[in-house]
Order: structure tokens, then C-alpha cells, then sequence
């Protein structure tokens, strides 16, 4: 295919670059910070020492083996064995792995999960490492689930219906429209009719046998893999994994793991698919290519290429939606692709849904524009600058990977048979590479993979009256006409301008105190804003900001809301000073940084992030925004049209029936709590002159805002940036507080029903709520929300594990403290609609039994233990300082208090969680709203 003749100009290109390259036939390093291994049973394994967070362990088992390898009577098999692997092993009896796991601190969900999809089974767990033996435990699951799950046929029976309420769950539209779509993306292919998720027949009445046959043919140890990153000894653990694994024998006639291929065609294939509760309508081309693997310095020169193409296609794309009138509001485009026998390059566009045509002549003339004329020079340095740029930040965090990220990376290294390339050798070769890639390389890919055959155009859209979806034969028109379209080339436009054309006059900081204990800074800048800083060195290339001032929404009027609420995100989208969004990107190009103003309810301020080099655009955003922002009404416009796709068939989807009554009615019917119908009314009131009049209201005095600053830096260095650019904003010393607006949920018990959606769904919630007089208490706020994870564990048993009858179920505590405190607690589950009064029985039965005191005391020592573990992991990372630095400043409370959640958790007992169960889990208030089927 094309793809070779992009190799080898890829590697002629590199023969004559000035420097000496390297060699290309040289294979790719694995990242020598991983020992690897094969065991003499074929297992492979990856061990890596990682400090990120400390204490902690990542634990991965992979199995090559997913649902595309099932047989006919075994369509779900796959699935439902990784749910049987959390429901007894020849160690763990049913229900004990994950009560000793969650009783180390573990969460399950989090920390403690699977999932299958079609060529792959993969476990995850962490577990602690400052005891050997819970982390020797941790390996032990792993044997565990690699050769040793029970699959007792009456635990089975229980967790058909778990899989069968996922499967239920995922029902709908965007199911129905797979079942049109598949069939032509991957026609010829098992891929599309092996579905993880299975077909229901089976998974309801499929024999024990037939898993246990499963079980025995593809869970073997050369289809699998172990992965250990974290906190421990490597080569300890290397003997730990022989010692476990070593004796693991493959059942003795165990087929050969095949590959499955997806057939290339040499024409375009087009499919339409409608549904009356599809939510979106979206455009998407797929290009097929030939499985490439990433193994040798030519692949990774070759795949540095393609990245580039699609990293300016993007960017081109992207633009198109700043745009009034543009017929789609998002987009996407990349190289790769998840299946393991082809690889699918992608365009993808959130279209309008009455500019479907458009959007796709849009696409397909961009895709052919890049064709005929390649990508610039300026977009080219530009793509370079920002591969470059990430890549000497991933080389400048190679100490401080997060192990989770680490695990994943080993894992799809083991699956796809391809090293795992250290940052640095990565930066090298970029270094070496992109300075000599050209633009006829990078122009080669649009021939090769923006291409007309072995192309698939797929649409999904709404089915309402009134909406015309062209159908495939007008699709194909579109199509044709742009081939013979005359298309120009793309201009890109840039600005040299300099971002702040004269630096402000400087302010000066006031007054300076520290905080040993929190290791924090507290200036006070002559304009009255306040500074808070926090050096760390979690992360050797980040930099966290939040500001905030009171006042926020809460200051707009009923009417004004609806006017002017949208304004942070409509000066967002105009750019800032002279250059609007599309040009502020270029600007900002082979940069880390962003910011973004936000407007809350009882806050306004900013957000944002920089590596250390580029704090100063970061301050210089922060002034612009403030004295600068634009008033641009194409910007405007698109901005609406944009929320008006994203929003225009979201209320066809069954929850958002369910999701707008429940909440309007625990708003109690509050103006200020709309509809996503009534949302999508109100855009044609939106008013740009008062939007932007509240902006600049609402930015006008720095006097009050507090600024926090997280990450790499000392405060030496930046406080020429903070004397510029913050101490200078202006201020009017003006004293102000958030408007108290009182929203308060419905008196006594309040039911109700909504019939919407066809698929065999229901969605059933129950919210307790009620005032909490001592909302500002942090003893009383921990107590809430440990009595809330008690219940879930509680739920989780009775109607997932005993019942079979939920896939999942959520006990979700919420505590205002302003005006005034009120407490909410939100049960939510999903389920058979003939099942919902038996589960909410099961629900009000639980939440007795926890007032009774009847819960079991391993879930609150559960808890406990987690939030200990959390806070062990918590003070390792830039955003939960950034978080509470942000929140103390807000309150004017000390930052401390928020570090003592855990101590306060590990002095509760059962009888503290039954009394606050008795204080707030009042049966005769509450809010039950259920969602039914609309009767066929």
C-alpha cells in the first residue's frame, strides 16, 4: 500500500539531514527503567520502580484474549467471566477479594476494576506497598484471576443478571444505530458481530460449562501478561511474579489465538443510520490502512509523520466552528486506531442538524483540500514547535509519571507487541527527526491515507419530522461533486504581534507572610488582590492557577441570567486584546499553557496551567483577560450556534426527561433551574452587549480576588510576573459578597414518573433532603459523607451482588453551605422496569437496616482506611493544593482544617453513622423520581 512509499521517503529524507540520524533499522528501545521478562510458560512480565504517588502499586493482569475470539454460544462469555473473576477464586470465597481489597484501602471502581473488550481482558488494582504482605496479597489476585476463578454455578447465576443490567444499560440509540453502522465499517469481519457486551440469550442461559470452556482455552500464560509499576523493589517483585506464576501450565489442547482481519475495499462505503432518541448528529469518515507496529527508529520517523498531517488537519478543522452559520460546532481528527488487524485514521464532526449535507461536503472538501495542496510551511513549524514542546515536557516528568499511566502503557505495549519508548529516547529521536521532516513527507500522508478507497463515510443523526437526513445516495452526490469541486488552497493566517504590546506599569506586593507548616506564601499586592503561593515538586514542568472573587451568577437577575449568564464563555471564545481564538491559538502554538475566565454562581475568576517557561504568557493571559477582553460578535454567534447543536436533540434522549424533572422538581420549579428545552429557549435572549457589560463588571476590581498558585516555580521567580501583570489590574476597592439565592427542595415525599425511551430501561432516583444547621462543621460534613459510602457498600451487596438486579447503584452526598446549609443524598440506579418496586423496597429496607445499626462494621472501617489513602495520595498533587488553597482563601479558613478529614473519619463508630443515618435518611422526606418505557 501507499504507506511503504511513505516509509522510504521518510527515509531518504533522513539519509541527508545535516546531522548524522539514527540508524533506522535500529529497533526501538523498551524503556530500560521496565524490567521484562518472559516466564518459561510464555508469560511475559513488566516490573517498574515508580514513585509517583509513593506508596502505591500498580497491578495489571492482560489477557490477549477478548470477545472476538468467542464462538457462537459464547457471544457475552468473555464479559461475564471478567465479572466472575470479583465473585470467588480458589483463595477468596464470593464477596471476600473485594471486602479484604476495599478494606486496604482500595475503592472499588476507582482502584479495583476490569474490562473486556474485543481482543482484551485487562485487570486493574492498586494496592498500598507499605505492607509487604497486602502487597504480596495483591499478586496473589492476580494468580488468582490468571487460573484460579471458582465460577461456582450458583455465584454465575447471581452475576448474569449483573452483566444482563449492563448490557440493559447500555441500550438506546447509539446501540440501535452500531447495529447499522458495524456491518459496513467492519464488513467481512468478525469485528462486527462480537460485540463485548454479547447478545442476552446467551449471557442469560449459556451452561457454566461453556464459560468454564472459555476460561480454559484463552486464560493461559502465553496470552498473558503481569504489570507491576509502583513504589516497590523491582527485582524483588521480578522473584515474586516467577515464584506465583512459574507452575502456571496452558490447558493441554488450547487453540491457537488467531487474528481476525478487517477486509480493504477500493471504494467508498457510505451507511445512514436514524434514530428518534439519538441525541447528536455526527459525521465521520474512516480510513482504513494496513496494521503497522511501531517497532524500529524507520516506524517511529514514519508514524512522527503522520501525526504531524493530522495535528495540522486538526487544527484546520477546528477552526471551522469559530465560524457564525458552520455546519458542524466540534471536531476531531487522528491517525491509529483501536483494533489490533487494521489501523482507521479518523475525521469526525458534532454536526448541525439541519446542515448534515453541509457538514459532510465540509469535511470531505478539507480532507480533498489537504489532498491537493498539502499542509504550509507555517502550519508545519507550527505542528513541529507543539510535538517538540510535548515532548521535552514528557522528558522533563520521566520522575514523576503517574504509575497508572505507566501500567496502561505496558499493557498496550504487551498487546500490540511494540516497545514502550522511554521520554527520553523519544525526545532524541524527535530532536533528531523534525527538523529535517519536509513538507513533501508530510504532504505524502493526505495522498496516502485521505484517500477515496477503503474509505467509509458514517452518519447518525435524529429521526423527528422535519429533519431531512440525506440518505446514502445523496451522501455519495456530495461526495462526487467535491472531487471535481475547484478548491482553493488554505491561507494561513498569523500575527506577529506580540501578545501584550507594552508591558503594564508595575505594582508592587505589600506584604508577605508564610506558613512553614503548609510550606505556603501570602502576598498582599498594592492593588488589594491577594496571593497564594505554593511551590511543589510533584511535577517538574507544571504550574496549577485558580483566582476567584465573590460575587458570580448569584449578582445577575432572573432575567438577566438568561441575557447575560453565558459571558466567561463568550469572551472565551473571542480570543483576547487583538487577537481573536483562531489566532490567539497560533500564537500560543509550541507553548503549555491555557486559560480560561469562569463565571460560577457565587464566584467569578480564572483557571489555568503553564509549564514553568511559559508562566509569563500564562500572567499575561490573566491581564488581558482582565483589561483586554473582546467584544466580538461573529465570535458571539458562533459560540450560540455551537451550544445550539451541542443542545438541539438532547431532550430526545430518555434521561434527559428523567434528568429534568428530577431536577427541576428538587429546585422546586426555581426559575433559575431550567430545562434543557427551556435552556435552549432562552439562547435567543442571549444578549451580547449586557454578556460582555457583566464581564467587564465582574472583572473590574482586582481588590478582592485571590489568586493561587501550585507547581514548579519559586516565588522569587515569579514575582516580577505577579508585580506586572497582577499587581497592575486595576481595582475600585469596592466591597461585595455573592447574593444569597435560597433553592430549596420540595416539602414531604414527592413522586413522580416519566414515560420516555423505548429500550427495556428504567432509571430510578431517590434523594433524601433537608436542612444541615451545622453545613460549615467539617466533623459534621465527614460524618455525612461517611454514612453516605456505608449506605453504597450496603446497596452495592444487597441489589448488585445478592439481587442481581443492578449493574451499579450510587449513594451521592452533596452539603451546601450557602445561603444556608442543606444536605442532599441521591440514590441512582438503573434496572429492569419490572423490577424497580422490588429494588426500592430493597433501598428503604437498606437504609432501616443502617438506622438500626445494622450495617456490616467492615464497610466503615472500609472507609476509614480509604480516606486515609487518600489523603496519603492526595497531598502528592498540584490540583488538590490548588483546590484547597483556593476553597481555605474563599472561607477565610485555615487550609489545614481540610487535611483532617481522615482523622476525623478514624474516630466515627457504628453508632455515629446510625444516628446520622436517623438524622438525615427521613422516609417522609424525600424525592423519588422513576423512569419507565413509553408502552409500545
Amino acid at each position: 500500500m501507499r504507506r511503504f512509499l511513505v516509509a522510504a521517503v521518510c527515509l531518504v529524507a533522513a539519509a541527508v539531514q545535516a546531522q548524522p540520524a539514527p540508524d533506522p533499522t535500529a529497533a526501538l528501545p523498551f524503556d530500560p527503567a521496565v524490567r521484562t521478562g518472559v516466564l518459561a510458560n510464555g508469560l511475559r512480565y513488566y516490573v517498574r520502580e515508580n514513585h509517583e504517588p509513593e506508596g502505591r502499586a500498580e497491578l495489571r493482569l492482560a489477557v490477549n484474549a477478548g470477545s472476538v475470539l468467542e464462538t457462537e454460544d459464547q457471544r457475552g462469555l468473555a464479559h461475564l467471566l471478567e465479572h466472575m473473576a470479583f465473585n470467588g477464586t480458589e483463595r477468596f470465597a464470593e464477596a471476600e477479594l473485594v471486602r479484604y481489597l476495599e478494606s486496604v484501602g482500595t475503592r472499588f471502581g476507582p482502584d479495583l476494576n476490569a474490562y473486556t473488550s474485543f481482543d482484551e481482558t485487562v485487570y486493574m488494582l492498586q494496592v498500598p506497598t507499605d505492607s509487604a504482605a497486602v502487597f504480596a496479597t495483591g499478586l496473589d489476585v492476580l494468580r488468582e484471576w490468571a487460573g484460579r476463578i471458582a465460577l461456582a454455578d450458583s455465584a454465575i447465576e447471581r452475576e448474569r443478571g449483573v452483566v444482563l443490567e449492563e448490557w440493559r444499560l447500555g441500550q438506546g440509540a447509539q446501540e440501535r444505530m452500531r447495529r447499522v453502522q458495524f456491518p459496513v465499517l467492519y464488513a467481512g469481519s468478525r469485528y462486527a458481530e462480537r460485540l463485548p457486551i454479547g447478545l442476552p440469550e446467551v449471557i442469560q442461559h449459556a451452561s457454566p460449562e461453556t464459560i468454564r470452556a472459555f476460561y480454559r482455552d484463552w486464560y493461559r500464560p502465553d496470552l498473558m501478561a503481569v504489570v507491576v509499576v509502583g513504589d516497590v523493589d523491582a527485582a524483588a517483585v521480578e522473584q515474586m511474579i516467577h515464584a506465583r506464576f512459574d507452575g502456571f501450565q496452558p490447558h493441554e489442547s488450547a487453540p491457537r489465538r488467531e487474528l481476525f482481519p478487517v477486509p480493504f475495499h477500493d471504494d467508498t462505503r457510505v451507511t445512514v443510520a436514524t434514530d428518534p432518541e439519538a441525541p447528536y448528529s455526527v459525521v465521520q469518515f474512516q480510513f482504513k490502512q494496513p496494521m503497522s507496529r511501531e517497532r524500529t527508529v524507520a516506524d517511529a520517523r514514519v508514524r512522527l509523520v503522520e501525526n504531524l498531517f493530522f495535528g495540522v488537519l486538526a487544527s484546520r478543522l477546528g477552526e471551522i466552528p469559530r465560524q457564525p452559520g458552520a455546519p458542524f460546532a466540534a471536531s476531531f481528527a487522528a491517525a491509529g486506531g483501536g483494533l489490533r488487524t487494521v489501523d482507521e485514521a479518523t475525521i469526525v464532526a458534532l454536526a448541525n442538524e439541519a446542515q448534515i449535507g453541509e457538514a459532510v461536503r465540509v469535511l470531505a472538501t478539507e480532507a480533498e483540500r489537504a489532498r491537493r495542496y498539502g499542509v504550509t510551511e507555517t502550519e508545519l513549524e507550527r505542528q513541529k514547535a507543539e510535538t517538540l514542546r510535548g515532548l521535552r515536557s514528557a522528558a522533563a516528568e520521566r520522575d514523576n509519571q503517574p504509575s497508572r499511566a505507566l501500567a496502561q502503557t505496558y499493557v498496550q505495549a504487551f498487546l500490540k507487541d511494540e516497545p514502550a519508548v522511554a521520554p527520553d529516547e523519544a525526545l532524541m529521536l524527535g530532536e533528531a527527526f523534525l527538523p529535517g521532516i519536509t513538507l513533501a513527507e508530510v504532504n505524502a500522508v493526505a495522498d496516502e491515507v485521505v484517500a477515496t478507497d477503503n474509505r467509509v463515510v458514517v452518519v447518525a443523526a435524529p429521526q423527528k419530522d422535519g429533519l431531512v437526513v440525506p440518505d446514502e445516495a445523496q451522501i455519495r452526490a456530495i461526495l462526487a461533486a467535491v472531487q471535481t469541486a475547484e478548491i482553493a488552497p488554505y491561507v494561513d493566517a498569523v500575527s506577529d504581534e506580540p501578545l501584550v504590546e507594552t508591558p503594564p506599569a508595575a505594582g508592587r506586593i505589600t506584604n508577605e507572610t508564610t506558613d512553614a507548616a503548609l510550606g505556603t506564601t501570602t502576598w498582599t499586592l498594592s492593588n488589594g488582590a491577594t496571593v497564594v503561593l505554593k511551590p511543589t515538586a510533584f511535577k517538574a514542568d507544571e504550574v496549577v492557577l485558580q483566582a476567584t472573587s465573590p460575587g458570580g451568577l448569584s449578582l445577575l437577575s432572573d432575567a438577566d441570567l438568561i441575557a447575560a449568564g453565558g459571558a466567561a464563555g463568550y469572551v472565551y471564545q473571542s480570543g483576547v486584546g487583538t487577537f481573536d481564538d483562531v489566532a490567539l491559538e497560533k500564537k500560543l502554538a509550541g507553548q503549555i499553557v491555557s486559560l480560561q475566565p469562569v463565571i460560577s454562581g457565587e464566584t467569578e475568576g480564572f483557571s489555568g496551567r503553564a509549564a514553568p517557561a511559559d508562566l509569563e504568557t500564562l500572567f499575561q493571559l490573566v491581564y488581558l483577560y482582565t483589561t483586554a477582553p473582546r467584544r466580538d460578535e461573529p465570535a458571539f454567534r458562533a459560540a450560540l450556534d455551537q451550544t445550539r447543536t451541542f443542545l438541539a436533540n438532547q431532550a430526545a434522549d430518555p434521561s434527559a426527561a428523567f434528568s429534568d424533572t428530577l431536577g427541576v422538581t428538587l429546585a422546586s420549579y426555581n426559575p433559575r433551574n431550567r430545562t434543557l428545552s427551556q435552556y435552549l429557549a432562552g439562547l435567543d435572549q442571549a444578549d451580547l452587549d449586557r454578556s460582555f457589560a457583566f464581564y467587564q463588571d465582574r472583572f473590574a476590581d482586582a481588590s478582592d480576588f485571590t489568586f493561587v498558585l501550585v507547581g514548579a516555580f519559586t516565588p522569587e521567580a515569579v514575582r516580577p510576573l505577579v508585580e506586572t501583570y497582577l499587581a497592575s489590574l486595576p481595582a475600585t476597592n469596592r466591597v461585595e459578597t455573592a447574593r444569597d439565592i435560597l433553592i430549596t427542595p420540595p416539602p414531604g415525599v414527592v413522586e413522580k414518573t416519566v414515560y420516555a425511551g423505548t429500550a427495556p430501561q428504567a432509571q430510578v432516583a431517590v434523594v433524601f433532603h433537608g436542612p444541615m444547621p451545622d453545613a460549615d462543621d467539617r466533623a459534621a460534613r465527614v460524618r455525612f459523607h461517611a454514612m453516605a459510602d456505608v449506605l453504597a457498600k450496603m446497596l452495592r451487596e444487597e441489589l448488585r451482588e445478592d439481587r442481581g438486579g443492578v449493574y451499579g447503584v450510587g449513594a451521592r452526598p452533596v452539603i451546601t453551605r450557602d445561603p444556608v446549609g442543606q444536605y442532599q443524598l441521591r440514590i441512582d440506579f438503573g434496572a429492569d422496569p419490572a423490577r424497580v418496586d422490588e429494588l426500592v423496597a430493597a433501598v428503604f429496607e437498606r437504609v432501616e437496616a443502617l438506622k438500626d445499626g445494622q450495617a456490616s462494621p467492615a464497610h466503615l472501617a472500609a472507609y476509614q482506611e480509604q480516606q486515609r489513602r487518600a489523603r496519603e495520595t492526595n497531598v502528592q498533587e498540584n490540583r488538590f493544593w490548588l483546590s484547597v488553597l483556593a476553597e481555605a482563601a474563599r472561607r477565610d479558613e485555615s487550609a489545614a482544617t481540610f487535611l483532617t478529614d481522615a482523622d476525623l473519619a478514624a474516630a466515627l463508630t457504628q453508632a455515629d453513622i446510625a444516628a446520622e443515618a436517623r438524622q438525615f435518611l427521613d422516609t417522609g422526606r424525600y424525592v423519588r423520581v422513576t423512569r419507565l418505557p413509553v408502552a409500545e
